[in-house]
């Protein structure tokens, strides 16, 4: 619990002294640039991965394109929302479940609304789909989004899965912005932090994220179903991981 307990007072302390940054944002939020709104994000997700020994090797970053685009990330831990945002290039609004212990968390609530997350609810299609306006809408401003369009842990869904089938309304997003998909494939992260709680335990492993080729195939083709894009998206990922798991389990049996 060594490292968790670490983690957690990183957050409250960080999180508190970031009270006076966040304030100036807030009252003044077109005298600053997102760059600039989103650079403690970063620095506080690097610094909290670095703090526990959570070491991120980044692959196919010279693959994103300059224009806004749509990450498209896979979930098997609570700190992959850390991985996501340490490991960006650029600015991003997240998709989060519209969910009370997410949407009224203090302080982080609050910084979330500043870089432009979007809260969705999962429950009400017509709420939902003024989500994909709204992210969508941010694509076509400038600002790129993320979204987890597993809808929750893949070992929550699916125990025996690498990625866990998609809600592929998520993808209208990309649809409705014209814009590139980049899948972002989290490899090796189930093990950082067990537990699907606010409390865990969280353990000091190498992680590796690979961004994939950038897909364009529902701009190409605006009437290919988002289901058939979720699934081509969601096998080259578990690929992915096939393929980084299987480069592991050699490399550790030859030791």
């Amino acid at each position: 619990m060594f490292n968790y307990i670490k983690f957690a007072i990183f957050q409250f302390i960080g999180f508190i002294l970031s009270l006076f940054k966040l304030n100036k944002f807030l009252k003044s939020p077109d005298k600053y640039t997102m760059e600039n709104k989103f650079s403690f994000l970063k620095n506080q997700a690097k610094n909290s991965l670095k703090l526990v020994n959570i070491n991120v090797n980044i692959l196919g970053k010279d693959k994103i394109p300059k224009e806004p685009v749509l990450f498209v990330v896979n979930h098997s831990s609570m700190l992959d929302s850390y991985i996501l945002i340490s490991s960006v290039d650029r600015p991003i609004g997240c998709i989060i479940a519209d969910e009370p212990i997410w949407k009224k968390m203090p302080i982080v609530n609050k910084w979330a609304s500043v870089i432009k997350c979007i809260y969705i609810n999962r429950h009400n299609n017509r709420e939902a789909l003024n989500s994909i306006l709204e992210a969508s809408n941010n694509i076509i401003n400038g600002h790129s989004m993320a979204v987890f369009p597993e809808g929750d842990l893949t070992w929550i869904k699916d125990s025996k899965s690498l990625v866990s089938e998609f809600k592929s309304g998520a993808l209208k997003i990309a649809y409705k912005a014209k814009c590139p998909i980049v899948p972002l494939v989290i490899k090796n992260s189930r093990e950082t932090y067990s537990g699907y709680e606010p409390i865990g335990k969280i353990k000091s492993i190498n992680v590796e994220i690979e961004f994939l080729e950038p897909v364009y195939l529902h701009i190409n083709n605006p009437k290919m179903k988002t289901m058939d894009l979720a699934k081509l998206i969601r096998e080259d990922m578990i690929n992915t991981i096939l393929e980084f798991d299987n480069k592991y389990n050699k490399s550790a049996t030859s030791i």
